[in-house]
């Protein structure tokens, strides 16, 4: 699906058909008990405008996110598409609403 500063993001299935957006984060120093408390924290984000997290993997230094898959494309593409034919036009209201839902979502992490 993408490739990001801390891994590379994956499309995936579960055994129920759940889709999921699995990251493989790059190799990281430690033996995982930041990793894990990160990892507790984020399980218990729950919020319209916040990808849930459904899962973890981590063998040593080899760790894993595996979140819901949301099907619309990423946020930036949308906003910065690469190509012509890539390019959306985007309302104020649009705009307006996308600002919002971000605004909400950062709201919520901070409290």
């Amino acid at each position: 699906m993408g490739e990001g500063a801390y891994g590379i993001v994956y499309k995936g299935t579960l055994s129920n058909e759940i889709h999921v957006a699995v990251k493989i984060l790059n190799d990281s120093e430690g033996n995982g008990e930041e990793f894990i408390n990160e990892v507790a924290a984020m399980g218990n984000i729950h919020h319209v405008n916040v990808v849930c997290l459904v899962g973890f993997c981590a063998d040593g230094v080899r760790r894993a996110l595996v979140f819901e898959y949301l099907p619309n494309q990423s946020l930036d593409k949308l906003i910065f598409p690469k190509s012509f034919k890539d390019n959306i036009t985007l309302t104020w209201k649009k705009l307006h609403d996308i600002a919002m839902g971000i605004a909400k979502g950062l709201e919520y992490l901070h409290q």
